[in-house]
């Protein structure tokens, strides 16, 4: 990032640093033809008029209660697409790392603990000592797929064989720490910060939201389907299937963003500026700002933290049929609920009202992700259903589709995977 800034500023284009989107704007045709963004130091808006809009925000991982990602990434980029119109695929797609680092109420809790120490020889062990994989996949062990580790992490915390504070234990103290000083210092490092000595003594780990492999449909030039709008890195989908490979995430960032600029420099010749809608700008503005300054309403921390729990419980490694109708339920309530609180007043870098902006698209993309979990009546990759715990190829070789529809419930339906090279 440090270095697109430098080519952007040598460049002498205008950056708008410090700034979310808050909508996107639809051209006289139903393109999209520009956004509005908050300015999150000073309050104000500003509404962009553009020939071509990219959106790469990243995943909504801060949907759930333990996460890697950075405390912002909420979904903001899905959540806007679908309210534009865009097709989204594969929402109950979401990879959870095996290993999050847990260290209380830290912001370090939930960021990743690399593979290259259960690659090295690391153990995985619950809280009688056994190193619980042997009964999930007894053949790769700690080196099986991230999926299946994740899901036999936190089924061992369900069934009680977890830590206290919801861990299990990762030790690689029998590799010597030395070696595991020498080879991972900067995990190392990372765990030292927060009192625990990896080369010499178990580290409490647990699952951790990572990447939604679901995300915008989009064609080969990263084109959304809506004119003017292009979708890139984790806002999309389609790249990784229903299980994304360890390390592909960083490919998929300098494939597809190097793709979505050509494209878009290709597109822009030939399109003239579209023409502002200052009433879709207005009403955009109103609705980001209704919560300023109003009087009862809940806490709206305390929200986002039901719907962390909610979604982690309901909606995250371990799914059913009866639990995803439950959360959607209660998803739906909670909406209703964060748009009744109020914040103070103060637009400058004020906190609660980016939070109340942050739980307005967690509750988007939870609602699509639990919807989508929903309708595929089968596990497959990170998608795991107890109630359907095997893969259906006879039924089931497709994607599930969202879209907003006229009604509230968006509409939902399959499109079956187009094979070109080999079929399972």
């Amino acid at each position: 990032m440090s270095r697109l800034k430098e080519n952007v500023l040598a460049a002498g284009l205008t950056l708008l640093d410090e700034r979310r989107a808050i909508s996107l704007l639809k051209d006289e045709n139903g393109g999209v033809g520009g956004a509005v963004l908050l300015d999150n130091r000073s309050g104000e808006f500003t509404a962009v008029n553009a020939k071509a809009t990219l959106m790469a925000t990243g995943g909504g991982a801060r949907m759930y209660t333990i996460a890697a990602p950075s405390l912002e990434k909420c979904g903001d980029g899905m959540a806007l697409c679908y309210q534009a119109g865009c097709v989204l695929q594969d929402m109950e797609m979401y990879q959870f790392h095996p290993t999050g680092l847990v260290a209380g109420a830290t912001i370090i809790t939930g960021s990743v603990l690399e593979e290259g120490l259960r690659g090295a020889g690391g153990y995985l062990l619950n809280n009688l000592g056994e190193r619980f994989m042997e009964r999930y996949d007894p053949e790769r062990m700690e080196r099986s797929t991230r999926d299946m580790v994740s899901r036999a992490g936190y089924m061992e915390i369900q069934a009680g064989r977890g830590t206290p504070d919801g861990a299990v234990l990762l030790d690689v103290s029998h590799l010597g720490a030395e070696f595991v000083e020498r080879t991972f210092p900067g995990m190392a490092s990372r765990c030292a910060e927060v009192g625990f000595d990896l080369g010499r003594a178990p580290v409490k780990v647990s699952p951790t939201a990572h990447f939604h492999m679901g995300g915008v449909r989009i064609d080969l030039k990263c084109q959304s389907g809506l004119d003017g709008l292009f979708v890139a890195g984790e806002d999309s989908s389609g790249v990784h299937g229903a299980n994304r490979l360890g390390g592909n995430g960083v490919a998929e960032s300098t494939v597809f963003g190097t793709i979505a600029g050509d494209s878009m420099a290709e597109f822009v010749t030939d399109r003239s500026q579209p023409v502002m809608d200052e009433q879709q700008v207005e009403d955009a503005i109103a609705k980001a700002t209704r919560p300023l300054g109003g009087t009862g309403g809940e806490n709206i921390h305390a929200i986002r933290e039901e719907v962390e729990t909610l979604m982690w419980d309901k909606g995250g490694i371990v799914r059913s049929g009866p639990e995803l109708e439950e959360a959607l339920i209660l998803l739906e309530d909670l909406a209703r609920r964060a748009g009744e609180a109020s914040v103070p007043a103060v637009t400058v870098y004020n906190m609660a009202w980016q939070e109340w902006l942050d739980v307005q698209s967690i509750l988007t993309v939870a609602q699509l992700t639990c919807r989508s979990a929903l309708a595929r009546r089968e596990s497959r990759g990170s998608h795991y259903r107890s109630d359907y715990p095997e893969s259906d190829d006879s039924s089931w070789l497709c994607n599930v589709m969202v879209q907003q529809d006229s009604g509230p419930m968006p509409k939902v339906w399959q499109e079956d995977v187009a094979f070109t090279r080999l079929r399972p």
